[in-house]
């Protein structure tokens, strides 16, 4: 069966708290011509993982659209184009401080470091509106780099 309703009344899931989360998309083919970067993405991902012994929290979540017409789109691409979205999560303890501190460590090192260096064998790009600030000039400077070629910045700022 199916059911139709807003998505307040059928989507009931309580995302768990605070928490870091980072989402990338990255190209997967067409409908036609697939590839596998989906799949050795995850594999590599899981294996990353294991092998650097990260406490990766559930869920590890990858979904699927088609590529986008929008050019400020993580997913922009020719019609008929599809990309992969992979998601890694890291929940944080309300009452603990510590524990935050050495979860957003872990977080935003190794984790997104593992999923970066993956995720650039693939194009894979956040989106642009979900961006965190970096915390080194180092860091603000790849960051602006990877904006500049993965986005018409010049064509946005033009608009507007």
């Amino acid at each position: 069966g199916h059911q139709i309703k807003p998505s307040d009344k059928l989507l009931q899931f309580d995302c768990g708290g605070e928490q870091w989360v980072w989402e990338v998309c990255f190209p997967t083919g067409t409908y036609h011509d697939k590839n596998t970067n989906d799949i050795d993405f995850m594999e590599e991902l899981l294996a990353g993982i294991e092998s650097r012994g990260i406490a990766a929290h559930s869920p590890i979540e990858q979904r699927w659209t088609a590529s986008s017409s929008s050019f400020m789109s993580p997913a922009h691409g020719c019609p008929g184009g599809l990309h992969s979205w992979v998601g890694i999560i890291m929940y944080l303890p309300a009452d603990n401080a510590k524990q935050r501190e050495e979860i957003t460590a872990e977080f935003k090192g190794r984790y997104c470091d593992l999923m970066r260096g993956i995720g650039n064998k693939v194009s894979a790009a956040s989106h642009w509106a979900k961006l965190e600030l970096p915390d080194t000039e180092d860091d603000a400077r790849e960051l602006k780099e990877h904006i500049y070629a993965r986005y018409p910045v010049d064509l946005f700022n033009r608009a507007r």
